[in-house]
């Protein structure tokens, strides 16, 4: 935890620290940024909401092409939880919350720091800014178990911090993904309780997997058509603001 909070002090250094980027002194302000007035808050719970469907429909899509080559495979694979149990440790209470605070608070703040507002900035200056978002992403999701919801999601990110100028929407969003993430498991250990439940989960369908995949992947391909990078558009630290409204969202 250490750790993560210094690189959130010492990151934006890390960021003006680039080639050709000016050696001025950091604005704090514009590297958080502010959140737009009249921010449509539905619009990023409907994103939010998509790419987690997405990423049910990717993990009922796997469950089933694992059970198509080996169909006796995901019975053999234990029931894991992410919730420490009394049996674990006496202190389990703390531990989960501890988890939660991780996984819910400082996770979203650092991965949002290090991927959109870092490697984002670095990458475009090399790049250009579309080849930004797709290496910053790419990498996003090499590191995550789930390799093509996470690539998505980074895709998601990178749009809501370039079209906003704030990294404060981004690091919203993604709380609220971690934090359904918990929810769901959640359920899952109180469905687990149920040994009637456990033994009737149902096995891995494919038309599940293609509904929530074709439904989820219709709005995240409207929102990423609609709001992909104009060639003139500039990184979220170096927008310029128009009658108060960042550069990229006045476009």
């Amino acid at each position: 935890m250490v750790c993560g909070l210094r690189f959130i002090v010492l990151c934006p250094h890390f960021l003006l620290d680039a080639p050709k980027l000016p050696k001025n002194p950091l604005d704090y302000s514009r590297f958080i940024g502010h959140i737009p007035r009249d921010y449509n808050w539905l619009s990023l719970l409907t994103i939010v909401f998509a790419v987690i469907i997405f990423s049910l429909g990717m993990n009922e899509l796997s469950r089933y092409i694992i059970s198509v080559l080996d169909p006796g495979i995901l019975g053999e694979i234990p029931r894991t939880s992410l919730f420490y149990t009394p049996q674990d440790t006496p202190l389990a209470p703390f531990m989960n919350f501890l988890d939660f605070l991780t996984g819910v608070i400082a996770a979203p703040i650092v991965e949002e720091l290090l991927f959109r507002g870092v490697m984002l900035h670095r990458f475009t200056f090399k790049w250009g800014l579309k080849k930004a978002v797709l290496a910053s992403s790419l990498i996003f999701g090499v590191l995550h178990a789930d390799f093509i919801g996470a690539f998505v999601f980074g895709l998601v990110m990178c749009i809501l911090y370039i079209k906003t100028g704030t990294i404060i929407i981004p690091i919203i969003a993604h709380m609220l993904n971690n934090l359904l993430a918990y929810g769901t498991q959640i359920l899952s250990n109180i469905n687990q309780q149920n040994s009637a439940l456990v033994s009737a989960a149902p096995n891995p369908n494919i038309g599940v997997a293609a509904f929530l995949l074709i439904v989820a992947g219709m709005i995240i391909f409207y929102f990423l058509y609609r709001n992909w990078p104009k060639i003139y558009w500039n990184p979220p630290y170096f927008q310029r603001d128009y009658q108060g409204v960042q550069e990229n969202q006045y476009y």
